[in-house]
């Protein structure tokens, strides 16, 4: 599965990040092995999350996936079952990979997974600074 976004620790188990409208931190996930009675699924769509304050995550991180296809660095939007979607603003990098052409400077298209080198750049974060 595709990692992308803020990450971090609660209960020995990894979440994702996220922030409601009322800016409450809330830890989320769609893996119901994860979740007790405390976790709600606001919108009935099999999305789990919990408001929690900072001090309970531990090793927060930024999460940004980048992919290398034939040599060039690519970004990572989205994964399909064996597909990612990837982009770039390079037109030697599209023209390479053969990647349609959307506007002035941008090339996206869907790519095999087996034809990619999945990289994830990882920043740590303080979960006080969240």
């Amino acid at each position: 599965m595709l990692r992308k976004g803020l990450y971090g620790i609660y209960g020995g188990v990894e979440f994702s990040i996220t922030f409601d409208m009322d800016n409450n931190l809330k830890i989320m996930t769609e893996n119901k092995e994860k979740i007790d009675a405390t976790f709600e699924d606001t919108y009935q769509n099999g999305v789990y999350t919990k408001i929690v304050k900072p001090n309970e995550i531990v090793d927060c991180v930024s999460i940004i996936p980048f992919g290398i296809i034939k040599e060039e660095k690519v970004q990572i939007l989205q994964e399909k079952e064996n597909e990612y979607q990837v982009a770039t603003g390079s037109l030697l990098v599209g023209s390479k990979l053969n990647l349609p052409r959307i506007d002035r400077d941008s090339w996206l298209g869907w790519v095999s997974k087996s034809e990619v080198m999945l990289i994830e750049e990882i920043t740590p974060i303080n979960s006080e600074d969240l």
